[in-house]
């Protein structure tokens, strides 16, 4: 354990992502000079980080989902386990230990999972009713109506900023991700979150917010 916590921390904001999973649960498979490879089962997850983690599960059975840590060896990985949805992201995190915010995060309730579930697709019914479930899924209303949500991935990215379009350009996406950002240093947990490459917006309000780029890119895997 603490050999893969060493390699780990060569590059600790590249990897943060597989240090917060291993002290919360996920499984070492394996750790050598080369790589860390985690499993969180239930779906079966691989998470992989340095030169060539591949070496470390060669002989794993098709995993439902990979996050890679780096670009080195994404096509190898892909190419091994026959995975043909590949997500390249920008990895960034938040250096600093406060930040200014004026807005109070509300956590959705079972109840607004329908609306949720209606204007973001990448989680599916059960992972935004977990998400809800385990206080990780916040909003805010208008009169009692809800118009904007951002929330933290099981891995406690940050992510699932929603604003409707008719709250749009009025700044409260940065206004969301602010008092998302002082939730999470209060949790005595670092902030960091993944933009789609290509996402130019997104790169610019993550900028603008302080936020500094990893060392590499980091790669979501899945069977299509």
């Amino acid at each position: 354990m603490q050999n893969a916590i060493d390699l780990l921390n060569k590059d600790y904001f590249l990897n943060y992502p597989l240090i917060y999973a291993l002290e919360h649960g996920a499984r070492l498979l394996g750790a050598n000079q080369q790589g860390v490879a985690l499993l969180k089962p239930d779906p079966d997850f691989l998470l992989l980080a340095g030169s060539n983690p591949l070496e470390l599960v060669k002989n794993h059975p098709k995993p439902d989902l990979v996050f890679l840590c780096g670009s080195k060896n994404a096509p190898a990985v892909a190419a091994h386990f026959g995975l043909t949805g590949i997500l390249e992201c920008h990895q960034l995190y938040y250096p600093h230990q406060s930040i200014d915010s004026d807005l109070e995060l509300e956590p959705l309730k079972l109840a607004d999972a329908e609306f949720v579930l209606e204007h973001y697709h990448r989680l599916d019914e059960g992972e935004i009713k977990q998400a809800i479930s385990e206080n990780r899924l916040f909003g805010v209303r208008d009169r009692g109506k809800l118009f904007a949500f951002i929330g933290l991935h099981e891995d406690h990215a940050l992510g699932m900023l929603e604003v409707m379009p008719e709250y749009r350009r009025q700044g409260w996406g940065e206004r969301l991700e602010r008092a998302l950002i002082a939730k999470v240093l209060g949790m005595g947990e670092l902030p960091y979150g993944h933009v789609v490459v290509g996402n130019e917006s997104s790169m610019r309000l993550q900028e603008k917010l302080g936020f500094v780029l990893c060392s590499d890119t980091v790669f979501w895997m899945w069977d299509e």
